[in-house]
């Protein structure tokens, strides 16, 4: 198996933490280099369509959720992001008009976000061509190895509330 570029210099920051479990970090900074190429190559692809990461994110959580209105504190708590940018990517996704926001009758301080006609349309055109994307980069898993992987990133996901 291929090793990770510059993995064994890590040793050196490693041992500067007497109480650091070498092994958890290691595993933590694979993970890092591994999320960070990732991302780099997502965001590359998600320019074609002139979208960032997290305006893709936010319409596939109101895709996800069949486009029941959502709130912004929800969507921040989805996907670990603050209000500022949630607020500043609703906002944009609007303007593209992708997403509706309205007042709620309950509460007018807070507002519904649903996806517009647009915004079903683009992602049932995008979603079929994101998904060629990402089916490349597990193309050499094996099912098991799949398996473990949707385990352990919904467990490092769960964790990661108390990061």
């Amino acid at each position: 198996m291929k090793k990770f570029p510059d993995m064994d210099r890590l040793d050196l920051l490693i041992e500067k933490s007497a109480d650091s479990d070498p092994d958890i970090a290691k595993a933590f900074f694979a993970f890092r280099l591994a999320s960070q190429k990732a991302l780099g190559k997502i965001e590359g692809f998600f320019t074609k369509y002139n979208l960032r990461h997290s305006q893709v994110s936010i319409m596939l959580v109101l895709y996800a959720n069949e486009n029941r209105p959502e709130t912004s504190v929800n969507i921040s708590n989805k996907l670990g992001l603050s209000s500022a940018t949630i607020s500043n990517v609703v906002h944009t996704l609007e303007k593209k008009g992708f997403i509706e926001r309205n007042k709620q009758e309950s509460d007018k301080r807070f507002y519904s976000i649903i996806l517009s006609e647009d915004g079903i349309k683009f992602l049932d055109d995008f979603i079929p061509d994101y998904q060629l994307h990402y089916m490349r980069l597990f193309s050499n898993f094996t099912e098991e190895e799949i398996k473990t992987m949707k385990e352990l990133s919904l467990k490092l996901f769960h964790n990661l509330d108390t990061f």
